[in-house]
């Protein structure tokens, strides 16, 4: 139980009492005493009493503005999020309090801006109303980062409406691969471009596995063609973890061609590549990945051709390959575990013998 009464000027004590056993506290106002007893009293009886006013009071615009005072601007996914969280402040969402959103109101969203039709809905969604599922699900990781968040910090306890159910299926990964004989008629094309690095450029994809963006970034002082085992150095790549990618003979070779272009200066800062951002690389390749030559061709299908190919052609670890590719999770290669399935007959009884060398 508890009580409150006033001691003196500007001293108000309140106690709680639960069992024999009693704790007092003295305060300036009545109302911190009332408030402090409450809480205690609560947690005693597993029935705590908190004080979401705050919560109730912010809007999600407003969460947002906190959220992008305090990102991390070192992090290479700063400015992502920073989009991300500027897109819901331009839905019908955005004055709602924290507290007002509840998962079937994303899920409403989410059929919106799902819908062949959304772009009707951009007053209501946000002028980018219509996007595929990828995209939904990055801006729900966002927003349901942004209640974690806030709720941590400001002490207050706010159900996140971004749980289980609410993020749509995604479909497929992309699971286009070179046929026989593509790559060289992609390289012929491509040497045939107003572009000279682009052939070296696709080597150099297909061998290291290395994202757009980590490519059109790598400088030649993180090129270590010398060193005893070759490789370059990665510092900050999409999931904000450094990697060290090995590289290949082949690739040497590319990154020695590209050398001997005489580009541009070869600082330890300048790239290896003379393009500004990751997109120049996804330019130049489009322009000779015609729909008739290179139907359905993109430029991140090359990184998935070297990945497959890891699995295909050698007999590196699971965990070997995610330290090449700079994937977090062995789920994330599930897609490819297939490659090697042909190869477990050899564990089954008598597998080895079923082999054409074991017939003979």
């Amino acid at each position: 139980m508890a009580t409150v009464w006033e001691r003196g000027p500007y001293q108000f004590c309140a106690r709680v009492r639960r069992n024999g056993v009693s704790e007092t506290r003295t305060f300036e106002t009545r109302n911190q005493a009332e408030r402090w007893a409450a809480i205690i009293e609560g947690k005693v009886v597993g029935d705590e009493y908190e004080d979401r006013r705050e919560a109730r009071e912010t809007s999600l615009s407003q969460a947002c503005d906190w959220m992008a005072e305090h990102l991390d601007r070192s992090r290479s996914d700063a400015k992502n999020k920073a989009s991300k969280l500027r897109y819901w402040q331009g839905t019908h969402l955005a004055q709602w309090s924290l507290l007002s959103i509840r998962p079937s109101d994303l899920v409403d969203w989410r059929r919106l801006v799902l819908d062949e039709d959304g772009a009707e809905y951009g007053d209501v969604c946000g002028p980018d109303a219509e996007c595929g599922p990828q995209t939904v699900v990055h801006r729900l990781n966002v927003l349901s980062q942004l209640y974690k968040r806030w709720a941590l910090n400001h002490d207050v306890t706010v159900n996140n409406p971004v749980i289980e159910g609410v993020r749509p299926s995604l479909p497929s990964g992309r699971d286009r691969r070179l046929k026989d004989g593509e790559e060289d008629w992609l390289l012929a094309a491509a040497a045939k471009s107003s572009r000279p690095w682009l052939p070296a450029a696709i080597i150099i994809a297909l061998e290291t596995c290395m994202r757009q963006a980590e490519l059109s970034g790598l400088t030649w002082g993180r090129t270590k063609l010398n060193a005893e085992f070759p490789h370059v150095d990665l510092p900050k790549t999409k999931n904000d973890r450094p990697r060290r990618v090995p590289l290949s003979i082949r690739a040497i070779e590319a990154i020695e061609e590209l050398q001997s272009l005489g580009l541009g200066p070869m600082t330890d800062d300048s790239r290896l590549l003379p393009v500004d951002t990751p997109r120049g690389i996804a330019h130049a390749f489009a322009a000779v990945t015609g729909a008739d030559t290179f139907p359905d061709l993109r430029w991140h299908d090359l990184r998935h051709e070297g990945i497959s190919r890891l699995f295909e052609l050698t007999d590196l670890r699971d965990n070997e390959i995610m330290a090449i590719t700079g994937h977090l999770r062995p789920e994330m290669l599930t897609r490819y575990t297939h490659l090697r399935a042909d190869r477990l007959g050899a564990h089954l009884p008598g597998g080895r013998l079923n082999t054409r060398a074991g017939r003979r």
